[in-house]
C-alpha cells in the first residue's frame, strides 16, 4: 500500500470518526477542510481532491447544503458522510431531530421531520444557506442514500469500495496519480478537432479508466450523484463519441426525466438534464448515416 492510498483511507475514518463521535456528527467543508489539512500537512486543494476520490470509491457521501450565489457572494457548502448503513441510519435519525428543533425555533410550531421536507422543500432555494435550508438538504440526502446503500449493496462493500479506489490511481515513480476522466485540464480550441481515437488512446488518463471499466458503467456512477455537467464535458472533449454509449445517455436521461415525481432531487436539474440529453442526441444524428433514425 503505498503512501497516499494510506492518506485517502485515513481520510474516509476521520469522516467516519466525525459522523459517530464528533459533537457536530456532520462536518461541513468550511470547517472539515481547514482541520485535514492540519492533520495531513496538505494543501486544501489536495484535500478536495482525495474527498473526489474517495466519492468516486463509494467510501463516502458528499452533499451540498448550500448552493453558491455569487449575487449574494455565498459560497458553496458541502457536508460529508461516511458511506456505511449503520452509520447512515445513526446521521437520519440525527438530521430529522435537529430539522425538528430548528423548525420549531423558526416557526413556533412542531412538526415531524417528514411533514416539514413536504412542506419546505418545493421552496428550497428561498432557504438556501438558512439553518433550515441547510437541514433540509441533510435529511433529504440521507433518506436518498440510505436507499441508494439498500438497492445497491454491493458497490458499497469493502471489496468493491477498494479495487475502485485503486483503480483510480495508477503506480507512479514516486507515489501515485489520479485517474480522473473529468480532471483533464484546460480544453485548447486544437484539442476539441483532435480525432477521437486518441482521446480515447490507453496512455491517457481517460483512456486508462476506461480500459478496465466501461464508459457506461462510468457515466452510471455520474448520473446516480447528479453529476450531469460531468457527462456533458466528457461529450464535448470527444471522451464518449461511440453510438451506444450515446444512445444509453440519452435514453437514461428520458427516464430520468420521467422520475422527477419520484425523486424530487431530480427537479433542480431538469434543465441539465434537458440540455444533456439534446446534446448526446445531436452528436448521434452527427456520427449517424442519412436517413438512420
Amino acid at each position: 500500500m503505498t503512501p497516499l492510498i494510506k492518506t485517502l483511507f485515513d481520510l474516509a475514518e476521520q469522516v467516519k470518526l466525525e459522523n459517530t463521535k464528533g459533537k457536530e456528527k456532520i462536518p461541513t467543508s468550511d470547517v472539515f477542510l481547514r482541520k485535514m489539512t492540519i492533520h495531513f500537512s496538505r494543501t486544501e486543494e489536495e484535500i478536495k481532491k482525495f474527498i473526489v476520490s474517495l466519492r468516486e470509491a463509494h467510501y463516502i457521501f458528499v452533499i451540498n447544503i448550500v448552493m453558491p450565489d455569487p449575487n449574494l457572494f455565498v459560497n458553496s457548502l458541502d457536508a460529508y458522510v461516511y458511506a456505511e448503513p449503520g452509520i447512515l441510519t445513526e446521521l437520519k435519525r440525527f438530521a430529522d431531530g435537529r430539522i425538528e428543533q430548528i423548525y420549531e425555533g423558526t416557526f413556533y410550531k412542531r412538526k415531524s421531520a417528514f411533514q416539514i421536507v413536504r412542506e419546505l422543500f418545493p421552496k428550497i432555494r428561498e432557504y438556501n444557506n438558512t439553518p433550515i435550508g441547510k437541514a433540509i438538504n441533510e435529511v433529504v440526502m440521507l433518506e436518498e442514500y440510505n436507499r441508494l446503500l439498500a438497492s445497491n449493496p454491493y458497490e458499497y462493500s469493502e471489496v468493491w469500495k477498494k479495487e475502485r479506489l485503486y483503480s483510480i490511481y495508477q503506480e507512479s515513480d514516486d507515489e501515485m496519480i489520479p485517474v480522473n476522466p473529468t480532471d483533464e485540464g484546460p480544453v485548447r480550441a486544437v484539442d476539441q478537432v483532435r480525432d477521437a481515437n486518441a482521446n480515447s488512446s490507453t496512455n491517457s488518463k481517460w483512456g486508462k479508466t476506461t480500459s478496465q471499466f466501461s464508459v457506461e458503467f462510468l457515466v452510471r456512477i455520474h448520473f446516480r450523484k447528479y453529476e450531469f455537467e460531468t457527462i456533458r464535458k466528457l461529450i464535448l472533449t470527444g471522451r464518449i463519441t461511440k453510438e451506444h454509449d450515446l444512445i444509453y445517455i440519452r435514453d437514461t436521461l428520458k427516464k430520468m426525466e420521467g422520475r422527477t415525481n419520484i425523486d424530487h432531487i431530480l427537479k433542480h436539474y431538469m434543465n441539465q438534464m434537458v440540455e444533456l440529453r439534446r446534446l448526446a442526441q445531436a452528436k448521434l444524428n452527427i456520427i449517424r448515416k442519412p436517413g438512420v433514425t
